[in-house]
């Protein structure tokens, strides 16, 4: 269903501003990666507070249980995977984003995301509506792939020139407590 540019521009703002807010996500992991013992004990508790952010809005607006509009045995197998997905992304970011930080992995993350989208859109997969992998589009990729390109340039100049430290600590961030404070 074609949409007037009105939505797409609407779209794309909010799209911007969630983009924004997802870019804290790894920072706000991170700093609670630094103080649990596992990754996947950062990535649990995220999860599980989100989770019950959604419980709590699905039963304010009277939206709980979930209710199908489809059998649920009628739909693909791929259909259940999509927090699995979610869970490789957050906890690959609290493992990755403390080392590298946000940028270069967001870069790499968004530009991957756009590589995924041009290939399902391209073959109608996964329930998408087909678009042709045009060449304004194929640009736009390669845009992005050139865009990561730099940024890890510029990473391994500020490595070279000793202003990053490529492994980060708990000890190299103030604001992170230590288990010895110096009180008694």
């Amino acid at each position: 269903m074609p949409q007037g540019i009105g939505v797409v521009l609407v779209a794309i703002g909010i799209g911007l501003l969630a983009g924004c807010l997802l870019g804290t996500q790894p920072s706000v992991n991170g700093q609670l990666g630094r103080n649990v013992e596992h990754p996947l004990q950062a990535s649990l508790i995220s999860f599980a507070s989100g989770t019950a952010i959604l419980l709590i809005l699905n039963i304010a607006i009277g939206e709980f249980p979930p209710a199908f509009t489809t059998s649920p045995r009628s739909l693909p197998w791929w259909i259940w995977f999509g927090g699995a997905i979610g869970v490789v992304l957050v906890t690959t970011s609290l493992i990755f984003v403390p080392r590298v930080g946000s940028l270069p992995w967001f870069a790499a993350v968004m530009t991957g995301q756009t590589i995924a989208a041009v290939v399902l859109d391209h073959y109608g997969l996964l329930g998408n509506p087909r678009a042709e992998a045009s060449p304004l589009r194929l640009l736009g990729t390669a845009l992005l792939i050139a865009g990561v390109l730099v940024i890890v340039h510029a990473k391994r100049l500020e490595f070279q020139r000793g202003q990053s430290n490529p492994v980060a600590s708990p000890a190299a961030d103030p604001s992170t407590p230590t288990q010895d404070d110096g009180n008694p």
